[in-house]
């Protein structure tokens, strides 16, 4: 199977027989993939051949997944270029520094192993979604279709003065920019949006996500909180669109 131009997905295991079950899945729910075993090649194949999305693994042999990432966004001396693509992260640790660190250096989603191929193959249509171009060509055998725009749902979207949150298409915009969020993010800024002036406390915003295979901890919602603000122009102290209640959670603050 050809995997020329970015239409394709790589899938970054050292785990061998895991990652062909992975490869196998999304080869069956549509999609072409491409493996890499080792972390080192790993970053040339991303940086050289931009797949449209990469899945990597924390644990690697001579490049672990945290330093891969960092390579691929932010440049590497063996290879020319970075990867701007989307980037989900999976660990077997159980435990939140890889999460917060994959974060940090720049992954954009973040899975714990064992992975629920359901989970999976959600959070990586969510990814590609935000870019409908590579959405459509990472797909085996499709037929183009002509594009049609549809009227925006007045009922999926949630206005706040010159924010815009579409809960349809999980985008959201600012002053008629689109804001680039991550999955996770998008789903803590509508999770807090759709209960303005409502503590969210941070037990409950764990539990929603739990319940979307997250694991997520107080450390990484703070995290996620943090970079949805500074997304926002938000990131001020204290911040007046969500707001930091202490001891609690957090508030997000309706029109204004």
């Amino acid at each position: 199977m050809s995997t020329n131009g970015n239409n394709w997905i790589l899938i970054v295991d050292d785990d061998a027989d895991l990652a062909q079950l992975v490869a196998d899945f999304l080869h069956t729910n549509g999609y072409k993939t491409k493996i890499e075993h080792n972390g080192l090649k790993a970053v040339s194949t991303i940086i050289n051949e931009q797949p449209a999305l990469v899945v990597l693994d924390v644990m690697l042999p001579d490049m672990d997944g945290l330093s891969v990432c960092r390579a691929v966004r932010y440049g590497h001396p063996e290879a020319q270029g970075t990867y701007d693509g989307p980037i989900l992260m999976l660990t077997a640790l159980d435990n939140d520094i890889d999460e917060v660190a994959g974060l940090e250096t720049g992954a954009d989603d973040y899975l714990a192993k064992p992975v629920r191929s359901r989970v999976l193959l959600a959070r990586v249509r969510a990814l590609l979604r935000r870019n409908p171009t590579e959405l459509e060509s990472a797909q085996l055998n499709g037929v183009q279709k002509e594009q049609v725009t549809e009227p925006a749902d007045e009922s999926s979207l949630l206005k706040f003065d010159n924010l815009v949150i579409d809960t349809k298409y999980q985008t959201a915009t600012y002053k008629g920019e689109v804001v680039d969020l991550t999955t996770a993010e998008f789903e803590l800024l509508a999770l807090l949006a759709k209960q303005p002036g409502v503590i969210c406390t941070r037990d409950f915003i764990s539990e929603h996500f739990s319940k979307l295979g997250y694991e997520s901890t107080h450390r990484t919602i703070d995290l996620r909180v943090s970079r949805i603000r500074k997304k926002l122009g938000d990131d001020s102290s204290p911040s007046t669109r969500i707001r930091t209640i202490h001891g609690k959670g957090y508030l997000f603050v309706g029109d204004r």
